[in-house]
C-alpha cells in the first residue's frame, strides 16, 4: 500500500524569487528520501520553469536539512526573512543539473 512519507513544493515570490521546500515524516528521515526529493524537484524547477536559481530557508539548528540542501549544491547565502532563519541558494552554475 502507498504511504506518504513527507511533501515538498515550491513558493513563487512576487519578485520572480522560486523558494523551495519540503519535509519527511520522522520515520522516514535520515535515509535519502529529502536529498533525492529535492534533487528530483530542482531538476524539474530548472527544466520545467527554466529558473536559474533557486533559494530555501531553514533554521541554523536543522543540521540535516542543511545537509540535504548542500548535497543538492545550494550554497549558504546569509540570514533569512524570519529571525532566526538562514537562507541558502541554488544557482545553475553551482551545481551539476
Amino acid at each position: 500500500m502507498p504511504v506518504l512519507i513527507g511533501s515538498g513544493g515550491f513558493l513563487a515570490h512576487e519578485n520572480g524569487t522560486l523558494e523551495i521546500g519540503y519535509s519527511v515524516l520522522s520515520d522516514y528521515q535520515n535515509k535519502g528520501y529529502a536529498t533525492e526529493a529535492v534533487r528530483s524537484m530542482l531538476h524539474w524547477a530548472l527544466s520545467s520553469l527554466k529558473q536559474d536559481c533557486i533559494i530555501a530557508n531553514t533554521y541554523p539548528h536543522l543540521k540535516a536539512s542543511i545537509r540535504v540542501l548542500e548535497k543538492n549544491s545550494f550554497l549558504f547565502k546569509g540570514d533569512g526573512p524570519e529571525e532566526g532563519t538562514i537562507t541558502y541558494e541554488f544557482r545553475r552554475r553551482n551545481g551539476n543539473l
